[in-house]
């Protein structure tokens, strides 16, 4: 009897010392290709110049998100209009607005924040400058929407600008820093720039939300920040908070949905087989995660069920020139129709082997039951490496690019209805595409039907609350699409 209760104990503890997948895993790599190539302003803040020997130290965690500050040389950065980095100083030579057209972002910083959608957080940015050439204004922005246009002295001196992240006032804001000037030819040059987040955003407009959460939506209305996604076969601008990857986004509210009601009593966003689409009905995120820590919580609600194996919900891995690769995590059904399952990659003898079954080779399957019209409530925490026993080649470029040690333990915990079904350390993901092509670390997700190319487009699958914490600290509680 001692011993049946101490089985039961270990069985329910949801401590990371027990790994989970000694009661739910079935050692099943999947057996059939399944592929998915997917498709790959002013917010009143102002600048202030002082003297750089008066300058006091920043307030900030001093962590600078520029890779490239020093400008020693060019690395990740992209230069226009004959703008130069090397030696240690930006130099931008401006050539019209930078908020009429990309032409004229002479120094560009592309994903200053890469995993983030980061409406949540504030800013600081800080530099030393002066102006060489003629007597316009500096404009520093977020892609298209200026920060701020600033007169700057002929002499080195230290600037100072705190804004909030991108926001939601009809520009198509991003997390692409961007340099220029409104007067063609003037020059200005630019030393040690630092990049500081320094906090939740001060917008009113998502000041309810933790600022660690980086990404929501739960489908309500056709405004920020909820139910937005960008039209079939077209690059949504950026302040659609969707991309359509494939197929047609429908509501609870569609005439012809079987489902009238989301999670809460509220609306949900439906995508399945009304489209007649030959392999999906899907929209994902571009590039909202990576390998970095982040938890993720849905509500799913399957009202016809998809074919053994096809997909749910996915973490795409993005590669180098292609995305048949295996998926950081995918959820999907089983040939049991009274089961789904994850597949997850965690198998360090896998790291460097070519998948040859697409999305799901190499993978370990974890089964739980579910009950079709029924809500699942699923939350996700990932952090993505290759594991400390990795014995691999060399990742130490792919560590620098995304701040965060890849040769080293990751983590997958998987709730589902509030119970922990997946405790995992070690390996959480594989280094190659189908082709050759080497992960980026750097992850889309994905939501909605995905049945492959057999044309059996059966499946009628429901979204809500979703929503993305980036960054530690994060709980179940936090993530909990239930509430």
């Amino acid at each position: 009897m001692l011993c049946f209760i101490c089985s039961i104990l270990l069985f329910t503890s949801c401590s990371k010392d027990s790994d989970l997948f000694d009661e739910y895993v079935i050692q099943n790599p999947e057996t059939e290709p399944v592929e998915n190539p997917g498709i790959d302003g002013d917010d009143g803040s102002d600048i202030e110049g002082e003297d750089e020997s008066a300058k006091p130290p920043f307030n900030g965690d001093g962590v600078n998100l520029l890779r490239n500050g020093t400008f020693d040389n060019a690395n990740e950065w992209t230069l226009r209009n004959g703008s130069t980095a090397t030696g240690g100083v930006l130099t931008v030579i401006a050539n019209g607005s930078i908020g009429s057209t990309t032409s004229n972002w002479s120094a560009e910083y592309s994903n200053i924040a890469e995993t983030a959608f980061y409406n949540t957080r504030r800013y600081r940015l800080s530099f030393d400058a002066r102006q060489t050439v003629g007597s316009g204004g500096m404009q520093i922005g977020q892609r298209y929407t200026v920060i701020t246009d600033q007169e700057i002295t002929g002499s080195f001196t230290n600037y100072s600008i705190e804004f909030n992240g991108a926001t939601f006032d009809g520009n198509a804001s991003g997390n692409d820093l961007t340099f220029g000037g409104q007067t063609v030819g003037d020059t200005f040059e630019i030393q040690n720039m630092v990049l500081e987040d320094i906090g939740a955003s001060t917008d009113s407009a998502i000041s309810g939300l933790p600022a660690q959460v980086t990404f929501f939506t739960d489908f309500e209305t056709a405004t920020y920040p909820y139910q937005q996604w960008g039209a079939n076969g077209e690059n949504p601008g950026e302040i659609n908070q969707w991309e359509v990857d494939h197929g047609d986004p429908r509501t609870t509210d569609h005439p012809d949905s079987p489902l009238k009601l989301g999670r809460n009593g509220d609306r949900a966003i439906w995508l399945g087989s009304y489209n007649n689409d030959a392999k999906r009905n899907e929209f994902g995120k571009d590039r909202a995660l990576s390998f970095k820590e982040h938890w993720v919580g849905v509500s799913i609600n399957v009202q016809n069920r998809m074919p053994g194996s096809r997909i749910l919900l996915q973490n795409r891995l993005l590669a180098n020139g292609s995305s048949n690769t295996v998926n950081a995590i995918s959820l999907r059904q089983a040939e049991d129709p009274n089961k789904l399952y994850f597949s997850l990659p965690i198998d360090v003898n896998s790291v460097d082997i070519l998948p040859t079954n697409g999305a799901g080779s190499n993978t370990e399957s974890v089964f739980f039951d579910y009950t079709k019209g029924e809500w699942i409530d699923v939350v996700i925490h990932y952090v993505g490496a290759f594991g400390a026993d990795y014995q691999g080649p060399d990742t130490s470029e792919m560590s620098r690019r995304l701040g965060h040690e890849v040769r080293a333990d990751g983590l997958i915990e998987i709730w589902v209805n509030g119970e922990k079904i997946v405790d995992h350390v070690g390996t959480t993901a594989y280094r190659y595409a189908k082709h050759g092509q080497e992960v980026t670390g750097v992850i889309t997700p994905k939501i909605g039907a995905y049945w492959g190319g057999a044309f059996d487009p059966q499946g009628d699958i429901f979204y809500d609350n979703y929503k993305i914490w980036t960054g530690p600290g994060g709980s179940f509680e936090d993530l909990d699409p239930s509430k």
